[in-house]
Order: C-alpha cells, then sequence, then structure tokens
C-alpha cells in the first residue's frame, strides 16, 4: 500500500512539471572568440588525462601484481593500499602524458 501511495505521489508531483515549464529559449551557437585560448587548452589537457587513465589503470595494475609477484616491490597488507598504490601509478602516468601533449603543442607551434 505504502508503495503504490508514494508512486501516485511521485506522478501527481511530476507530470505537471512539463505544463508549467517555461519553454527553452533559441538556440544561438558559439562565437569564435568566446572562450580565451587557455579554456581550449584545459580542455585538451582534462580530455587527454581521463581518456588515457582507461589504458593506465589496468596497465598499472597488471605491472604492479607483476612486480608483486616476482619480489620487486614488498606487498601491502592491505587491499586498498595497493589499489591507491595502482591507482597514483596511472594518475602520474595520465598527468604525465598530459603534461607532455602540452609541451610538444607549445614548442611545435600548433
Amino acid at each position: 500500500m505504502r508503495k503504490v501511495f508514494a508512486l501516485l505521489l511521485i506522478l501527481c508531483i511530476l507530470l505537471p512539471l512539463p505544463l508549467i515549464g517555461d519553454p527553452l529559449p533559441s538556440y544561438t551557437p558559439y562565437e569564435q572568440d568566446e572562450f580565451p585560448l587557455w579554456t581550449y587548452k584545459l580542455r585538451r589537457a582534462e580530455t587527454l588525462f581521463f581518456g588515457s587513465l582507461v589504458i593506465t589503470l589496468p596497465v598499472s595494475a597488471l605491472l604492479y601484481r607483476l612486480a608483486v609477484s616476482s619480489n620487486l616491490l614488498p606487498s601491502q597488507n592491505d587491499p586498498l593500499s595497493d589499489l591507491l598504490v595502482q591507482a597514483s601509478i596511472a594518475a602520474s602516468l595520465s598527468l604525465g602524458i598530459s603534461v607532455a601533449d602540452f609541451i610538444i603543442g607549445e614548442v611545435g607551434g600548433s
């Protein structure tokens, strides 16, 4: 009974929203110089960082487990510590990729 009442209450609140909402304003495209250049560079660095994190995280996890199993690195007592080490290695690699791209872009003049 409570579930039905909660569902009816949610429906009564959400159904009239399109009727009382304001219409969307018309779309205006961005202008050429609307944003400064540094925001484009920051967005590119952010995209490269998170895009490369998808690859660097599994690679760093694999290499870390390989290093621990071959006794090159001491094993952590806590699995959370292992995950934090792997994530910090992956984040460092991704940050290095973003910084390298920025440097190459600045030196190359593009």
